[in-house]
């Protein structure tokens, strides 16, 4: 894939204050175009040799501070990242069959998990929750 800046991920860097560089802007488009979270060799595949994997785990970190992504480990231990469109607090469920990974708008269990807290004067200030099952294809397969 050669590098080439998409005009909507460019507009998006330029409004957080980011310069929109064409690695960037390609390592958005990767992200967009997948429905999987994927690994920063994934995205150094689709991308090429024209970005190095530190570039891409440094963008990916800036992306994810922004809240554009976020990091989630699979079962296998790998890390990979999944584009966030969300802008606020929220969860991802993941097919074990596929690796298709859908954005959760809500979260019920921030009230739970602030209750577990007070018994020892802990206040949860974060969380993240990872959600596995079978996506509806794959469970008619």
């Amino acid at each position: 894939m050669r590098l080439k800046k998409n005009p909507d991920s460019a507009i998006s860097l330029r409004a957080a204050g980011m310069k929109a560089t064409p690695q960037r802007c390609a390592i958005l488009h990767v992200l967009d175009s997948s429905d999987r979270p994927l690994s920063v060799e994934d995205i150094r595949q689709e991308l090429g040799d024209e970005s190095g994997v530190p570039t891409i785990y440094r963008n990916l970190q800036s992306f994810v501070d922004q809240g554009w992504a976020e990091s989630l480990v699979g079962v296998d231990q790998v890390m990979r990242f999944v584009r966030c469109h969300s802008t606020g607090h929220h969860h991802h469920l993941q097919c074990e069959g596929c690796g298709r990974t859908v954005e959760v708008q809500t979260c019920a269990v921030e009230a739970s998990l602030a209750a577990l807290g007070q018994p020892a004067g802990f206040r949860v200030t974060r969380h993240q929750l990872a959600l596995y099952g079978l996506c509806p294809e794959c469970q008619h397969q």
